[in-house]
């Protein structure tokens, strides 16, 4: 069920079939929904969900609709939410709300409620423990096969509900059992018998992004959450992979266009405004550095170089000028197709960060083969169209390559430097490092240019 069929349902709220009309529709599709409609339709569709239905609508809803819907709800129906959520849910919800609200809705918890999520709540938010529920379905490596299927079958969290860890009495994780295996054992065979002892699991103080990596590496339906001692904590489920893989894609795609970590729409236009200026203002700078430097190469080489300023001189100027976007451009591509590739390589496990020289040669012979190229046509080019100075087809043939070898080479180590720093890598794939690409090129470009010139006593 789509928008328009919510807001019918709000047009005709007095007829008796409405609550189950809303009922019918899936949470992410209200979540989605409430978007579009005011305050008064919202409040209306709340009023008509169930606890646990607008529990789900509320862990579907983006943060900014869920702060909004959260101003609907006075504290009784909102600590009854709390409680209905998965815990890891519940934790994100609260961390949303003011603190003096928060603080009610913790004291009216029940205990086993509010010792969840103060337990999740103490992880980073983007770490293992962090993402994982700690609604985990475990069993006693001395415990029957028998009893293990009767927690399997009493399992609230349907994601899980496959596959059982099984613990020794520390509670230290041993292994794994899954449902094909129970079933084909005897009720009163011990789990120990039937567990799989080669299990995958994460620490809690992690990076979600690793979380993720074991996940794909491995191909598992969920991955437990272990402490330093390798007790078993919780678990990170599928369906909050898929949530982490969204988020970091998103994350790294925004960088790159180097509008920071606020999501482009739905976040307010004066939090999206402080996100893209800073980086917009390196793109300021740099342009400004790189007119400077324009000037300064006519100022110097033309005007009052050895050319003594003459019209022929200018004119010199004037037809190199025309080359400047293709030579900037072209290292600018490259450059950030390296830095993408190594930003990607990073988040999917495909690239070191510690070895560089493991993908420095390939970018460089990759990038060497597209200078040549692109310095052949681009050359020839030019002295078709400037016949009258084809020493300019040698300058632009002879630079382009030479700056898309330089472009190459920084967008392969600026990642690299940066996670040596500490600083997000793709943040130095945005502007930033077009900036510092374009000006390498242009020094390049003059470089070239002068030194062809006074070879072939151009000017």
């Amino acid at each position: 069920m789509d928008t328009p069929d919510i807001q019918q349902i709000v047009q005709s709220l007095e007829g008796r079939n409405a609550p189950s009309s809303v009922a019918e529709v899936h949470p992410a599709d209200i979540a989605a929904a409430l978007l579009d409609l005011d305050v008064g339709a919202r409040r209306l569709i709340l009023a008509l969900l169930s606890d646990a239905k607008a529990a789900q609508v509320l862990s579907e809803a983006d943060d900014r609709t869920q702060e909004e819907l959260l101003e609907l709800l006075d504290l009784p129906r909102l600590t009854r939410l709390v409680i209905e959520m998965d815990p890891d849910d519940a934790v994100d919800l609260l961390e949303n709300l003011p603190e003096q609200t928060r603080g009610a809705v913790m004291g009216h918890l029940d205990e086993e409620t509010r010792r969840d999520v103060d337990m999740l709540g103490g992880y980073e938010p983007e770490s293992a423990g962090g993402i994982m529920t700690s609604e985990v379905v475990a069993v006693g490596s001395n415990e029957t096969v028998g009893s293990a299927m009767t927690k399997l079958a009493s399992a609230e969290q349907p994601e899980v509900m496959g596959e059982a860890f099984v613990l020794d009495p520390a509670g230290t994780l041993v292994g794994f059992v899954d449902l094909k295996s129970l079933l084909n054992a005897q009720p009163e065979d011990p789990v120990a018998t039937v567990m799989d002892p080669d299990v995958v699991s994460i620490e809690a103080s992690a990076d979600q992004e690793e979380a993720a990596r074991l996940v794909d590496r491995y191909n598992l339906p969920s991955l437990p959450v272990v402490d330093p001692a390798g007790r078993l904590k919780g678990v990170i489920t599928a369906d909050d992979i898929i949530d982490v893989l969204a988020e970091e894609a998103s994350e790294d795609m925004l960088r790159l266009a180097g509008t920071g970590v606020v999501h482009p729409t739905s976040e307010r236009i004066l939090v999206r405004l402080r996100a893209r200026a800073p980086w917009l203002s390196v793109t300021l700078a740099g342009t400004f550095l790189a007119g400077m430097l324009i000037e300064y190469v006519e100022a110097t080489w033309f005007d009052g170089g050895s050319s003594g300023g003459s019209n022929g001189a200018n004119e010199d100027f004037k037809a190199l000028l025309y080359f400047i976007p293709l030579v900037g451009g072209m290292a600018g591509n490259v450059g950030s197709q390296s830095s993408t590739i190594m930003v990607r390589g990073f988040a999917t496990g495909e690239v070191d960060p510690k070895r560089p020289m493991r993908v420095l040669p390939g970018e460089i012979i990759i990038a060497l083969f597209i200078g040549l190229l692109a310095g052949v046509l681009a050359g020839l080019a030019a002295m078709v169209w400037h016949e009258d100075r084809a020493w300019i087809g040698l300058v632009v043939g002879t630079a382009l390559p030479c700056a898309i070898l330089v472009a190459a080479f920084a967008g392969t180590l600026v990642p690299f430097a940066c996670n040596l720093v500490k600083v997000d890598p793709a943040y130095a794939s945005g502007p930033f490092l077009l900036t510092l690409n374009d000006i390498a090129a242009y020094l390049i470009y003059f470089a070239v240019a002068l030194g062809l010139m006074r070879a072939l006593g151009v000017g």
